[in-house]
């Protein structure tokens, strides 16, 4: 049985524990070969393995039956049995009758059991900067880290690990006790090195999914020290219980197992995302397990200034084609397992790691039915800022954690539920009605309506723009001037940080006025803008519509120009994520018949004439949603959800 460990605690196991000894003359009576003469077969011993004597793990090649092996091959202790990460047992025996058993022809190889440790380093003062670090695409840092508004309540992380101290406050109540592996029958974190790490995926104040479930799996012992053997089993029970979507981290690692990394695959296999140290040795991460597991996301660690530590008591952050990106590891603030409040901070992979699990159960929470393959390709090929890693290390990959599902809410939601709200503005009053939620009185007659999320906090702000001063009122922020007369206000965030810029249209001239940011000219009289983030990068681009032709302009990635034919003149655009791939689809609205044509995606006719299309995410799930809103009613229609009256003949319907 191979050893994981903090320290160096070997640890073993209490339960369906088998202890089986069998007399020489038995065998020879049956006639069976004697332990002396029987066949011996190889053991194993990974790559950098600190072995623990007597302690083995048997892979088997069926559901052959643990006791029949041991008892036919001279005896032995089967210490614990595994079923669904793989097929097999912990073997306690001599290395003699350990040979005998991997000379067994039901037998497909019997490893040595080895030491694996937790990938933490020594403590150090810090602030929540890894936080704000993997929500900013353009910058290290604005100050500011913002929360999904579900934080992914839906999903379920499993920290195998130390355990987890689940009364701390910063839990909330989210944290509950799965297993225990150790044997030392302490349901509690002891170590504390869980804990952080919890404290990183899904705290309240110091995670990234702030409302994931989070379930201990204790595989580690009070010195933070644990066995092969006994991550296995903290693996097959994840394999066997978890409640999906689920992700788990492993924050641990040790010599290259061939055994933990089959267990780990077989558990990815069975859906659930995994988030793995790259270890701490300055080393190539291809030999360690479970860090070269080929489908988990092994993550290496950067510091504040993106650069990959290498100073470290344990050498650094490790590198290699095993990494598959990097994250925040160095000077990580989280919790603590001395109180229910107590917090500290730490360095290491060990760090790095959750904040990838925190992504990826936000990424969950949307895309419920994902595969862990699609939650590798969205966290390394769609989402990471690529190029900003300093010296990433021989083979690495130069990919730094970044998430757009860190982000707030979609337009239009007023409580952070990551839902678009029923929402109505009426000019008579300045009244605006956001159903099931608050009536507010904000504006007057011939102002515009422009919610928008301007404090980045997550949640839509009731604002309006006043042609006649050009003056933005954002209610409970601020008041300023920017526009004049005959502009069209075209809020959007223009430089990806998640903040709603103030910011204006002159179709006289075609120039766009962003607020501390630019002025360009794009598009001409009689166009329509249309800003929106069209590729995905996070950030709106300036784009118009142009009637006459049915043609959109903007420009793309990489400051290509774009140009596509899509719709006719008398449609209304209607641009959003009906896909759910993170960039704006192209897409027009046909009065009259009532077609939606989104480019590449679908034809569908939802709504009539007289119609107002107001496309939002309206349950949350990721994807923009098809509907009208009908003034002679005030009904709204949302395809295949719901249908609502709210609003009266006169209003102006608010969506995205």
């Amino acid at each position: 049985m191979s050893r994981i460990s903090l320290g160096r605690t070997e640890l073993s196991y209490s339960s369906r524990r088998v202890v089986l000894t069998l007399a020489v003359a038995a065998l020879a009576s049956a006639g069976l070969a004697t332990p002396a003469t029987a066949a011996q077969g190889e053991i194993r011993v990974g790559t950098g393995a600190k072995t623990i004597a007597g302690r083995y793990i048997v892979v088997l090649k069926e559901n052959a039956d643990a006791a029949d092996i041991v008892t036919k091959n001279g005896g032995g202790e089967v210490r614990e049995t595994w079923r669904h990460a793989l097929k097999g047992f912990a073997l306690g025996a001599d290395e003699v009758t350990a040979r005998r058993i991997a000379a067994d022809p039901r037998v497909a190889y019997v490893e040595q059991d080895a030491e694996i440790t937790a990938d933490a380093n020594q403590p150090t003062p810090s602030a929540l900067w890894g936080l704000d670090r993997l929500d900013q695409i353009t910058g290290r840092s604005n100050g500011q880290y913002v929360s999904a508004g579900s934080g992914a309540r839906d999903v379920r992380a499993y920290v195998i690990d130390t355990g987890i101290r689940t009364t701390h406050t910063d839990f909330g109540g989210r944290a509950s006790w799965g297993t225990n592996t150790t044997g030392d029958n302490n349901n509690t974190d002891c170590n504390g090195h869980g804990t952080h790490v919890a404290g990183t995926i899904g705290g309240t104040a110091h995670g990234v999914a702030k409302s994931v479930r989070l379930v201990a799996v204790k595989v580690l012992d009070c010195s933070g020290s644990g066995t092969t053997a006994g991550v296995i089993s903290g693996v097959n029970w994840v394999t066997q219980n978890a409640v999906r979507p689920a992700v788990a981290n492993m924050s641990l690692g040790g010599g290259a197992s061939a055994t933990l990394d089959a267990a780990v695959e077989a558990s990815i296999a069975a859906g659930i995302t995994y988030a793995v140290a790259a270890g701490n040795a300055n080393r190539d991460a291809c030999q360690t397990s479970p860090a070269r597991a080929p489908n988990a996301i092994t993550v290496g660690a950067t510091d504040r200034n993106d650069v990959r530590p290498t100073n470290w008591s344990s050498g650094g952050s490790n590198f290699g084609s095993c990494v598959d990106l990097f994250a925040p590891g160095d000077d990580i603030t989280s919790l603590s397992n001395t109180s229910d409040t107590a917090t500290r901070s730490l360095s290491g992979t060990s760090m790095a790691a959750p904040h990838v699990a925190g992504v990826a159960a936000l990424y969950l929470q949307r895309n419920a039915n994902a595969s862990p393959t699609t939650v590798w390709f969205e966290m390394v090929f769609v989402e990471a800022t690529r190029d900003v890693v300093v010296n990433p290390g021989a083979g690495s990959p130069n990919l730094l954690l970044n998430s757009r599902y860190t982000f707030g809410g979609p337009d239009g939601d007023y409580n952070d539920d990551q839902r678009t709200d029923t929402t109505v503005w009426r000019p008579s009053t300045g009244q605006w009605f956001v159903r099931n939620q608050f009536t507010v009185a904000w504006g007057q007659q011939g102002d515009v309506p422009v919610p928008g999320d301007y404090n980045g906090d997550g949640v839509s702000d009731v604002a309006v723009w006043r042609p006649s001063t050009g003056q933005w009122f954002v209610n409970g922020q601020f008041t300023v001037a920017w526009g004049q007369q005959g502009d069209v206000p075209v809020p959007g965030d223009y430089n990806g940080d998640q903040i709603t810029d103030v910011a204006v249209w002159r179709p006289s001239t075609g120039q766009w006025f962003v607020h501390d940011q630019f002025t360009r000219q794009w598009g001409q009289q009689g166009d329509i803008p249309v800003p929106a983030d069209y590729d995905g990068d996070g950030a709106a681009q300036a784009a118009v519509w142009r009637p006459s032709t049915g043609t959109w302009h903007y420009i793309g990635a990489f400051g290509v120009v774009v140009s596509v034919q899509w719709g006719q003149s008398g449609d209304v655009p209607v641009v959003g994520d009906y896909n759910g791939n993170g960039g704006f689809d192209l897409t027009v609205w046909r009065p009259s018949t009532g077609e939606w044509h989104v480019r590449g995606v679908s034809s569908t006719q939802w709504g009539q004439q007289g119609d107002i299309p107001v496309p939002g995410d309206y349950n949350g799930d990721g994807v923009g949603d098809l509907a009208v809103w009908r003034p002679s009613t005030g009904q709204w229609f949302v395809r295949n959800q719901f249908t609502v009256a709210w609003g009266v003949q006169g209003d102006k319907p608010l969506a995205s």
